[in-house]
């Protein structure tokens, strides 16, 4: 599963609850790490997800009530663990995701260049 070269975003471990959202109904999964162009989880129970699907996704923050909200599409499957690509993110859910990033990375100045080349 370890294609870290293939990889253009930082990835950071990040371990919480989200939900993907299969047939108008939650899904809840355990978030294994994050980036800003995707995420891996593994589903608490019998996952529904299909490859190559969008799936509405929501990443709860701890410690609070804000939530990271996204379109997302599942990109590969390997064991239990679902590899998703953010094809859509809604503003506030980008600024919490950035930030989230920017505490978690070595280096902000990454996480600028990971910005300015999605904006391309």
């Amino acid at each position: 599963m370890d294609n870290m070269g293939n990889r253009r975003f930082k990835r950071t471990d990040f371990n919480v609850k989200g939900f993907v959202t299969c047939d108008k109904e939650e899904c809840p999964v355990s978030v294994i790490n994050i980036s800003l162009k995707g995420i891996l989880v593994v589903p608490d129970h019998e996952a529904c997800p299909e490859l190559g699907k969008t799936y509405p996704l929501r990443i709860s923050l701890p410690h609070s009530d804000i939530s990271i909200l996204t379109e997302a599409k599942l990109m590969h499957q390997e064991d239990q663990h679902y590899g998703f690509r953010f094809d859509s993110i809604e503003a506030d859910s980008m600024i919490h995701l950035r930030r989230l990033m920017e505490l978690n990375v070595s280096s902000e100045d990454e996480i600028e260049k990971e910005l300015s080349f999605l904006n391309n």
